[in-house]
């Protein structure tokens, strides 16, 4: 599959130096308050410019670039996608590997975090249990305004709802795993 995808970067060093170096690694480092969504990796926001100038905007104190690419991730090709965003065979059998490894209570996730799971799974995992090089996920922490959150039928106490805008990314565990389809390049100066 390919996807449009949006890094956003510091503006720290010379324009040049950066666009050589685009994506820059987040690292995972619990005591330096450094704890990225789905782990150590490379971050790409899927199809979104809008949530990637809000990271800018509060990650980057408004000194930032967002960088667009298209890559191609093939499942089928590589077999190390993990698809949390939109494969259910994959939740299903990312919920079982965490069931098996005791990563999830009995009484649900509460206290359990998403970053440090998939880590553990990393390190702990022989390769074959956890293959994984690529992983997409949805964060829904979303408002009515910013990811567009609307009631389905605008009746209830407890309304279900669905997001229009959701926040999805993807994260590459290592940087030579990009396939890019066309080069990074500057998208947004702020």
């Amino acid at each position: 599959m390919e996807f449009t995808v949006q890094h956003t970067c510091s503006k720290d060093g010379e324009k040049e130096d950066i666009t050589s170096k685009v994506p820059f690694l987040s690292k995972y480092d619990p005591s330096k308050g450094q704890l990225p969504f789905l782990g150590e990796g490379y971050y790409f926001w899927e199809y979104n410019l809008e949530y990637a100038k809000i990271w800018g905007d509060l990650h980057y104190d408004r000194q930032y670039y967002v960088f667009e690419s298209d890559v191609e991730i093939d499942h089928n090709v590589d077999g190390f996608y993990l698809d949390l965003a939109g494969n259910r065979k994959h939740l299903v059998g990312f919920v079982d590997l965490l069931r098996e490894f005791e990563l999830i209570h009995p009484e649900g996730t509460k206290g359990v975090d998403l970053c440090y799971v998939i880590k553990y799974l990393r390190e702990a995992c022989p390769e074959e249990v956890f293959p994984f090089k690529v992983i997409r996920a949805v964060d829904y922490k979303n408002s009515e305004k910013l990811g567009i959150k609307i009631d389905f039928t605008g009746r209830g106490k407890d309304p279900s709802f669905t997001i229009l805008n959701p926040r999805i990314i993807i994260s590459y565990k290592n940087k030579g795993d990009i396939i890019y389809k066309k080069p990074p390049y500057i998208t947004f100066t702020s």
